[in-house]
């Protein structure tokens, strides 16, 4: 069941899923309603959520009645995921640019104006801005500086010197209407990785802001990023499949930063691997191995766990990694 409400011209249309998130939802939606665009759509995708979401949702909004017409809410009668989620929320987006949240997350007031605005004022179909990850007790400021040159823009997602996330960044509708299709249904984990990179390849131009707008939560147990079941695993391999498919088709103009993207994607399967399944992912991309050196996004500890679990030593690579998440408690 779908509810829309009629609307006037829209500039920017912001795309939310929900599930599971009933403690995180009102803070969302608050900073979103707070927005200082005027001509914007906020479309959210009841998941069939189990919780009491939706139930907040609803009180939230009838604080703003002046914002009636600028919401849209779309309900899923079967769980169907995040990645149906997002393509039922473009299909009914209806702004100029689209963007998406997260709805665990939160945004600053004048986060959706601004970028609006530098992307009218530069002609460009992906504006890309910083982001705050939000911990329990600290906040830490990430900077996305985003070439504005298409092939060093596209080169650094699939290094992931750039990270793929969808929420930072504002892009032109019909981007997604060049896409022989967007999210694969199904896949839930990766699937910005497997969108986003092809949406980059049809665009024109890129344009970045020097400033963090977008709060992204590190504290929801339920969030997909926190679980790595074989399902998570599967998702990653063919998130990537889709994007080594895509780019094999259009020639060798990416074919050193696809080399990156392949042994990202191995070191992330390995990393996450259940023992068992260690063997099926280290001969994986074996013709990536040998740019482990030059992979831009890797950091030494990167480098020397991926060249241990290529060698076999996978009690080396699980004592880093245990030192590793130790300190991190700590630090936290």
């Amino acid at each position: 069941m779908t509810t829309h409400k009629p609307t006037t011209h829209i500039s920017v249309s912001v795309i939310v899923p929900i599930y599971n998130v009933e403690k995180h939802i009102q803070k969302c939606a608050e900073s979103l309603f707070e927005q200082t665009l005027d001509k914007i759509e906020f479309i959210f995708i009841n998941d069939c959520t189990p919780d009491k979401s939706m139930d907040v949702l609803h009180e939230c909004i009838q604080k703003y009645p002046e914002l009636s017409d600028k919401i849209k809410i779309i309900t899923h009668t079967n769980n169907s995921g995040l990645a149906t989620s997002r393509n039922d929320g473009i299909k009914a987006a209806s702004g100029d640019y689209v963007i998406h949240c997260d709805a665990d997350d939160w945004v600053e007031k004048n986060m959706y104006e601004d970028m609006y605005r530098k992307a009218i004022k530069e002609n460009a179909d992906i504006v890309t801005c910083d982001y705050f990850a939000e911990y329990q007790s600290k906040q830490i400021y990430h900077p996305q500086p985003a070439p504005t040159d298409k092939k060093l823009f596209i080169g650094r997602l699939l290094s992931g010197s750039l990270r793929n996330f969808m929420w930072n960044k504002l892009i032109k509708r019909n981007l997604y209407e060049k896409l022989d299709f967007i999210w694969k249904d199904g896949v839930n984990m990766w699937e910005d990785v497997s969108v986003i990179i092809r949406l980059a390849y049809y665009a024109n131009k890129m344009a970045y802001i020097p400033k963090a707008y977008y709060h992204y939560t590190q504290t929801n147990v339920n969030a997909y990023t926190k679980s790595w079941s074989s399902t998570s695993l599967d998702n990653i391999e063919t998130a990537a499949s889709i994007i080594c498919t895509f780019f094999e088709q259009k020639g060798h103009e990416y074919s050193q930063d696809l080399l990156h993207f392949k042994l990202r994607t191995k070191y992330i399967l390995l990393r996450h691997a259940p023992k068992e399944r260690l063997n099926n992912y280290r001969y994986l991309y074996t013709e990536a191995d040998s740019c482990i050196n030059s992979q831009p996004a890797f950091s030494r500890i990167d480098k020397i766990l991926l060249w241990n679990w290529m060698h076999s030593h996978n009690r080396i690579a699980s004592g880093i990694l245990y030192l590793i998440d130790s300190i991190k408690r700590l630090v936290r």
